[in-house]
């Protein structure tokens, strides 16, 4: 059974969901009781996570942990995968570890890759695709020692100089040697901005997509703007996928109006 979930941050607030931190054990308890089956964790600092207080806030909601966003570190300090700059780079490994290491505790959800490789960086994007290479390359073996996916989620170009489309997210995983627990976050918002015929990206990611993002083309809920939904989603299904699938939104026309409606925007696409 495909998972329904919400991205909810932990630790400090992003522009993705219309919760906040300090709202934490109302949204999971607003997530259930719209039947959601899943929460995405955003979390920026994952050593400073209190493992058993989360699994006792999750516990009597029966909430899965879909997966692990790392984003957020670098807004906070601008550490990145693919800096040429070791420093960064190692400090940007060791919180990418540290997910892993969370993500043992919650069940194993995947952690993504996803603005912590970067962004529009000033090196050359055959500069950053190698050291990201060099960096990720060590994160894997380490969640694979543990039994951790990573995903790779591609980025629309005006957030990311490198990893743009489905297709250069598949180039990459093969210039790595396709490892076995690394996977893709398909997103459908930067799909349709960077694959154009995202029925098509489906099909060539088929046995590779580990978490999918459900938001339109306006980046809000799932029919404010022109994403077919309902092929997006067959087309999903027929590839075998059996895991999540989470809002991550911006919250317009307000964070009111998305906490309203959010839940029959998923119900009305995901069926059980």
């Amino acid at each position: 059974m495909n998972r329904i979930s919400q991205t909810v941050p932990y630790q400090y607030d992003t522009t993705f969901s219309p919760f906040k931190t300090s709202e934490f054990e109302v949204a999971i308890e607003f997530l259930a009781e719209k039947g959601f089956t899943g929460v995405e964790l955003a979390v920026a600092y994952p050593g400073q996570v209190d493992d058993s207080k989360l699994l006792k806030q999750l516990a009597p909601y029966r909430l899965a942990v879909t997966s692990l966003s790392t984003g957020q570190i670098y807004g906070l300090e601008g550490l990145f995968l693919s800096s040429s700059d070791k420093e960064v780079s190692n400090r940007a490994i060791q919180i990418v570890k540290g997910h892993i290491d969370l993500s043992t505790v919650l069940g194993n959800p995947p952690v993504t890759i996803g603005l912590i490789r970067g962004k529009l960086e000033k090196d050359g994007k055959s500069i950053l695709l190698g050291n990201l290479k060099s960096a990720l390359l060590k994160c894997v073996e380490y969640a694979y020692k543990r039994n951790v996916v990573l995903q790779l989620e591609p980025i629309c170009k005006a957030e990311t100089s490198i990893i743009n489309s489905t297709y250069d997210g598949l180039d990459f995983l093969k210039e790595m040697g396709d490892p076995e627990n690394v996977g893709l976050l398909y997103d459908t918002y930067h799909s349709n901005l960077e694959d154009g015929r995202m029925i098509e990206a489906i099909q060539a990611a088929a046995g590779r997509i580990t978490n999918v993002h459900f938001a339109d083309s306006t980046r809000g809920l799932p029919g404010s703007g022109t994403i077919n939904f309902s092929s997006i989603y067959e087309a999903i299904q027929k590839t075998g996928y059996q895991g999540a699938y989470a809002l991550e939104t911006l919250s317009i026309p307000s964070v009111d109006y998305v906490k309203e409606n959010f839940a029959a925007s998923m119900m009305n696409i995901v069926k059980s």
